[in-house]
């Protein structure tokens, strides 16, 4: 899945020659709603030149975006924005599986013009949960001595994630607790529950919440 973000940036002023304003028709107080991990998602910022000349030379760019959204490109130069016009910089981006679920983060889109006057444009986006539940392979696995195991929330729960041996012996418990919406990663250090670390051998996995459990298998290698 992915979302389409269109706004629209105007700018105010002859030629650029007197102070200039950006404003937004239908952006104010918005917060656009991003799939999780998603790919090929889009800004277009529509730039309006309300003056009578042509403008050339504007730059669009987002600066200090936040790890996990990756832009293709994370500026654009309008070459020209014709007189009583617009022009559109889009930009394409995806949405790391790691990105805060169901929080605000406002974008802010930097426009300069060809003679050094500058206007802010911010967005605010929030990173919808995932659709469904899900528990990763570990990785590494064969592991020694340690090893990640992810999963995915739709919904904040309590989650318990329990180690057993080949026959169904608890080893440790790494998780009895709350965890929000979305990707969590927690780390087994390949002990046991009296500190001891484990033989070579074949382990289970099992993640289990009040409405999903699922169970997969890993080795440990010596």
């Amino acid at each position: 899945m992915r979302t389409v973000v269109i706004l629209l940036t105007l700018i105010v002023g002859t030629a650029f020659a007197q102070t200039a304003k950006v404003a937004s028709d239908n952006s104010a107080g918005q917060t656009w709603q991003i799939p999780f991990a998603s790919t090929e998602n889009t800004i277009s910022l529509a730039v309006q030149n309300n003056s009578g000349i042509e403008a050339k030379n504007v730059s669009v760019a987002f600066n200090d975006l936040p790890s996990w959204l990756e832009f293709k490109s994370d500026k654009f130069v309008l070459k020209s924005i014709p007189a009583n016009g617009s022009s559109d910089a889009e930009f394409t981006f995806s949405v790391d599986r790691k990105a805060p679920v169901g929080k605000d983060t406002t974008l802010t889109a930097t426009i300069s013009s060809a003679d050094g006057q500058v206007w802010t444009k911010d967005i605010t986006v929030s990173i919808g949960a995932p659709k469904d539940y899900k528990l990763y392979n570990n990785f590494p696995n064969p592991f020694n001595p340690s090893t990640k195991i992810a999963f995915e929330l739709p919904k904040a729960s309590h989650v318990k994630l329990v180690i057993y041996d080949v026959v169904g012996r608890e080893v440790v418990q790494i998780a009895d607790g709350d965890y929000p919406a979305g990707y969590s990663e927690l780390t087994w250090n390949g002990l046991n529950r009296n500190g001891e670390q484990v033989s070579s051998g074949a382990y289970f996995y099992r993640i289990s919440t009040d409405k999903w459990s699922k169970v997969m298998k890993m080795l440990s290698l010596k």
